[in-house]
């Protein structure tokens, strides 16, 4: 089993596209890698995704992921990348006053008051793994935590 690194970039439309390897065992899984790639010249963008690791033909587990430089890239010049890989999982908490288990709707408008000091979110109330399309940097806030199939109601 291969450690998980960055294997090819390339420039394409205007964005890096990293190809980023995976442990096998990551296959199927919501994965998040973060990070950034530099050059010494001055180029520079950052990296952010949620997607499902993809076992390819050859049984690789690889992920492709895009940034869109701040600053441009140049030919002929090496690349670093720093990565981040971790598994994504989600937990949403309801607020439990002295121990109290509080009964739980998704669908619930949100109000309520400022949080006080002391506040505790300490009923667990659904546990899942992040679905990319609930969780990517382009959906972001159109999917409520808890509110789909990803989600295991306690």
């Amino acid at each position: 089993m291969p450690h998980p690194y960055v294997t090819k970039v390339t420039f394409n439309d205007g964005q890096l596209v990293l190809t980023v390897e995976l442990d096998e065992y990551l296959a199927g899984e919501s994965v998040e890698i973060s990070g950034y790639a530099t050059q010494n010249s001055g180029g520079f963008a950052t990296f952010n995704d949620i997607q499902i690791a993809t076992k390819i033909p050859d049984g690789t587990v690889v992920m492709y992921v895009a940034a869109t430089p701040s600053e441009q890239f140049k030919s002929g010049e090496d690349i670093t990348v720093s990565a981040r890989a971790s598994r994504v999982w989600v937990t949403v908490l309801t607020e439990s006053p002295d121990g109290d288990i509080p009964n739980y709707h998704p669908m619930s408008p949100s109000g309520g008051t400022t949080a006080q000091e002391g506040t505790a979110w300490n009923s667990v109330t659904a546990v899942g793994w992040a679905a990319p399309a609930s969780l990517s940097s382009s959906s972001a806030g159109k999917t409520s935590a808890g509110s789909d199939s990803n989600f295991q109601n306690k």
